[in-house]
C-alpha cells in the first residue's frame, strides 16, 4: 500500500492506496451518500486543473507526472452532471463526444452515489469520527 494525499473541501487527506485503486474509488472512500452531489477528481496546478477519468488508477497518475510531480495535486470537488458524464467516459469515448457534441453518450454513470452535502459537514464528521 502508498499513501497518497487528496484535497477535498479544502483539507488535505491522506489516503492508502493499491496499485489497482481508481479515482472513483478513492471518490467512493471519502464522499458519502447522505445527499445528492456529484464528486470528481481532477489533477491540480497552479494554473489549471484537468479532469481525471473515473477508471484511472491513481497510482499511475501521479507516477506520470515525474520530476513535476511536486507541483500538482489530487483534488475532489462537487461537478455538474455534465462534468460528471465526462470524467465517467473513456478518453477516447470524451474525444468522440468533443467531435460529436450531440449529448448523447453510452458510458455508464458511475458518479450516481457519490454524493455528499454541499458544505460538506458530513465529510468533517466522518473524519473527525475516525480520529
Amino acid at each position: 500500500m502508498t499513501t497518497i494525499y487528496v484535497t477535498i473541501f479544502g483539507i488535505v487527506v491522506p489516503c492508502d492506496v493499491t496499485k489497482t485503486t481508481t479515482c472513483y474509488d478513492v471518490i467512493r472512500l471519502l464522499t458519502s451518500s447522505s445527499r445528492k452531489r456529484d464528486f470528481a477528481m481532477f489533477e491540480s496546478t497552479s494554473e489549471k486543473e484537468k479532469l481525471l477519468p473515473m477508471e484511472s488508477p491513481v497510482l499511475k497518475v501521479i507516477t506520470s507526472w515525474g520530476a513535476e510531480g511536486y507541483m500538482k495535486l489530487l483534488v475532489i470537488r462537487p461537478v455538474d452532471e455534465h462534468t460528471c458524464r465526462l470524467a465517467s467516459m473513456s478518453r477516447a469515448q470524451r474525444r468522440l463526444y468533443r467531435l460529436v457534441r450531440d449529448g448523447k453518450s453510452s458510458a455508464r454513470r458511475v458518479c450516481t452515489g457519490l454524493r455528499q452535502e454541499a458544505d460538506g459537514e458530513s465529510f468533517h464528521r466522518k473524519i473527525m469520527h475516525h480520529k
